[in-house]
């Protein structure tokens, strides 16, 4: 090459460098402003509230009609009208930094654009009769769940796949603008490989995440169509019931690991929390090989035991649940915090413990329950120190403050 073609190429060079390293200081350098950064933002996240709300092909196994534009995937007249206040239940919502608990309407609770008109009528039987008594109900409670589950993690893939292509698309620009710039001629370049973007791969990892996902929750699916159609057994489904009514309504998924013959294993189970007029329905499944694990995780059904697995499928499970907001409200800040920063950590999984308390209400009855049992003579003498470390451990539960980080005290 002369040394005038390298003259030339100096400066490009230079420029290319210059815009690869702002880049991977800062991402946000690709938009014009911080303001802008933000307006695409909520403009984006207003889009694809949009497109999930928006009514398609029913997801009832075969069926080829137009799904209504709100299912509702917990029923509502039965569990979500139970612990509504001023017909506003509180569920988690993510923001730009933080996920908050925020307040919304009955009408929009657990609602996606599921079933036409047809299907919606498969679970009038329980939602009318306001109670699931039969192996059909339970069985239709969580084909819908899993049927919510499936369209959401469609949605959320195509929302990735549509962002990471925006994203390149603004990386590619920015730096191509800038070495054209420093360029004595059009340089023709329009796109750009990178094979060590952070924020790239991380998305990419996500995606490849969901596949893996849609795939399993596929298998569970068309499982528990064959169960209800032919009365096949694909499926591992135990329900337990709790003779208190939780102020919690939750559906979703949570992955349940243990170990086989020393091998790792990892369940991938189907949840829900109905709250009934005097009691609590709980709903969990998995495919069929996972029987066991799935027995074990129920195998203390005390009230302590149900109330702490219910925390945490909460906090480890799914994120989709609704609470009564005055139970919510009624939890000190601090915990509040600490609940919202432990469903941010995917380091925890379903059968790990939470160390503080969620559902306080419940837990406070469970308190006073054994305190009278105590004061009235009902237990045994080895029941009586089983019963006052049960009394502890639940206070410690509810007495639990987080501890601040230094940032946090700043």
């Amino acid at each position: 090459m002369s040394e005038a073609k390298k003259a030339e190429l100096r400066p490009v060079l230079e420029a290319f460098d210059q815009a690869a390293t702002e880049f991977e200081n800062n991402h946000d350098v690709v938009f014009p402003s911080e303001a802008e950064r933000l307006r695409l933002f909520h403009a984006a996240q207003k889009k694809w509230r949009k497109h999930r709300s928006r009514p398609g092909p029913c997801m009832y196994h075969g069926c080829t009609k137009t799904s209504v534009a709100r299912s509702h995937t917990i029923p509502m007249s039965s569990s979500i009208k139970l612990i509504a206040e001023g017909g506003h239940v509180m569920t988690p919502r993510y923001g730009e930094k933080q996920l908050e608990v925020a307040r919304v309407g009955i009408h929009e609770a657990s609602t996606f654009p599921g079933f036409c008109a047809e299907h919606e009528l498969l679970f009038a039987g329980f939602e009318t009769k306001k109670e699931m008594s039969s192996k059909e109900h339970f069985q239709l409670q969580a084909f819908r769940t899993l049927c919510r589950e499936v369209y959401t993690k469609r949605h959320q893939r195509r929302k990735l796949e549509a962002t990471i292509e925006e994203y390149r698309q603004r990386r590619d620009a920015f730096i191509v603008s800038r070495t054209e710039a420093a360029a004595a001629r059009p340089l023709g370049v329009n796109r750009l490989e990178f094979s060590d973007d952070a924020l790239e791969t991380q998305v990419v990892g996500h995606i490849d995440s969901l596949n893996e996902d849609l795939s399993a929750l596929d298998g569970l699916y068309r499982g528990l169509v064959e169960d209800m159609r032919h009365g096949a057994q694909n499926t591992a489904m135990l329900i337990a019931n709790f003779n208190l009514r939780v102020p919690v309504c939750l559906s979703g998924l949570g992955m349940l690991n243990y170990e086989l013959h020393g091998v790792r294993k990892r369940a991938l189970c189907f949840l829900a929390v109905i709250p009934e007029q005097a009691q609590t329905k709980i709903i969990i499944g998995a495919e069929k090989e996972h029987q066991n694990a799935i027995d074990l995780h129920f195998m203390d059904e005390t009230s302590p035991a149900l109330v702490a697995r219910l925390e945490s499928w909460m906090c480890h499970g799914s994120d989709h649940w609704f609470i009564a907001p005055s139970a919510w409200v009624a939890i000190p800040e601090q915990r509040r915090r600490a609940i919202c920063d432990r469903i941010l950590d995917v380091s925890h999984a379903l059968a790990d413990p939470v160390p503080f308390s969620v559902l306080d209400g419940t837990r406070s009855t469970i308190i006073r329950l054994v305190k009278e049992g105590l004061a009235a003579r009902n237990f045994s003498s080895d029941e009586i120190a089983c019963a006052t470390q049960t009394l502890a451990e639940e206070q410690a539960k509810l007495d639990f403050v987080p501890i601040k980080s230094p940032a946090q005290d700043e």
